[in-house]
């Protein structure tokens, strides 16, 4: 018995194949164009450009227009990509320009982004050993959106900063 087959016979079967793979994939990829067509439908993505309004039952600050010298220390200064390519890993760098003293430093840095699914994403604790009120890291962001950083100083008050990602490919 012979179980080889010939040269010809193998190339003809290869052939059948590639074709109903290739019929079966135009199938799908007529699903697919009429997804495209209809797809006006579709929605934008929103961004959520709301602020938070209070941390720990306390009311943030949110400086419009000029900051006063003093506002220009309290305010989170932050450092983020304009773009990420990608979302699972955004590096972002916090600071104030405040001394930190025993009398006022900062106590509490959040990073907040109301588009993640979880939108408190992060929180560091600092104290006046410290020395600098400084954080670098990376964060997730799902999409396009603004990250919100509040400071929040042992005196009670907190100021928020913020800055707009855009976000290429998603993170979360």
């Amino acid at each position: 018995m012979n179980d080889r087959i010939s040269r010809r016979d193998f190339i003809k079967k290869a052939a059948t194949v590639s074709t109903v793979v290739i019929i079966g994939s135009g199938v799908s990829l007529g699903k697919a164009g009429k997804a495209f067509a209809n797809s006006e439908k579709l929605k934008p993505v929103e961004i959520s450009k709301a602020y938070v309004k209070e941390v720990n039952g306390k009311k943030v600050t949110w400086v419009k227009g000029m900051p006063t010298p003093e506002e220009k220390l309290l305010i989170p200064k932050i450092r983020l990509p304009l773009i990420a390519q990608n979302g699972t890993m955004v590096p972002l760098t916090m600071e104030v320009g405040l001394p930190m003293t025993q009398q006022k430093y900062l106590k509490t840095f959040y990073i907040y982004d109301l588009n993640n699914p979880h939108f408190v994403v992060g929180s560091f604790n600092l104290s006046p050993a410290n020395g600098r009120a400084y954080i670098s890291t990376r964060i997730k962001l799902q999409q396009e959106s603004y990250v919100q950083i509040l400071a929040e100083y042992s005196d009670g008050s907190v100021y928020g900063g913020r800055k707009l990602v855009k976000v290429t490919v998603g993170g979360c």
